[in-house]
Parts: C-alpha cells; structure tokens; sequence
C-alpha cells in the first residue's frame, strides 16, 4: 500500500503505470490467498467501482471537478461504510489503498487516474479469478 501511495503522490502512478501497480495488487491478494478463492466477490467489487463510476460521469471536464469536490470525499464515506459491513472488502481497500488515494485526489487529472487505478483493479480481479456471487 505504501509504495502506490508513494506513487500517487510523486506522480510516478501514471497514465503509463497504473495497470500495472493494479496487476501488482492482484497478483499479491492471489498470493495471499493460499489456493482458496477470493473471499471477495466480484459483486462487492463492482459495487464500490460503481460508487467510483457514478462519480466519474459527472465530471466531463476540469471545470466540473471544483463542483465535485465534497462528492469526491464522500466516496471514502461510501466505502468506509461498505468496509464496515464486510471484512473482505476492508482488506480490498486496505490493501490496494483505494479509500485512502481518496484524499490525494487534489486534481482533475488525479481523479482520472483514481478511476483508471479503480478500474484496472476490477478488470485484473476478474482475470485472477475474482469469483462472482
């Protein structure tokens, strides 16, 4: 968790590297998990990237992301919230730092990639044998 949110912040996490820090994060709940499946399931997955997407639609541009600010903090709420209710999803956010990148986000540019990072991790779950329901 620290060396992504060293990233974030030092802008080494990227448009060219955030895939690949997402594979990473993957790759190491894989190895963690001892041959069982992920006890989280793809469902709790999408519904905190849901939670991320809805946000994202709104803000079409630069210009809109002053407007959403507090909405943006709010997603840590959100998830806090869901984390709360499931352990499995506390250890996701944890892990991958998905509730703490909430405060980096300082940009427009900075939530794009948030979301990018948000995605990529939904996508290399589901290649790594993130379960469903």
């Amino acid at each position: 968790m620290a060396t992504v949110l060293a990233e974030f912040k030092s802008g080494k996490l990227d448009d060219t590297t955030f895939g690949t820090y997402a594979e990473q994060f993957v790759k190491q709940l894989e190895k963690d998990r001892r041959g069982e499946k992920f006890a989280l399931t793809t469902t709790k997955l999408r519904g905190i990237y849901g939670l991320i997407m809805n946000l994202y639609t709104r803000i079409n541009d630069p210009a809109d992301f002053d407007k959403y600010r507090a909405d943006i903090q709010y997603l840590k709420v959100k998830m806090a919230y869901e984390a709360g209710r499931e352990a499995t999803v506390k250890d996701f956010l944890q892990k991958t730092a998905l509730m703490v990148l909430v405060d980096r986000i300082k940009t427009y540019e900075q939530f794009q990639l948030y979301c990018r990072y948000a995605e990529s991790l939904v996508a290399y779950f589901k290649y790594y044998g993130g379960k469903d329901k």
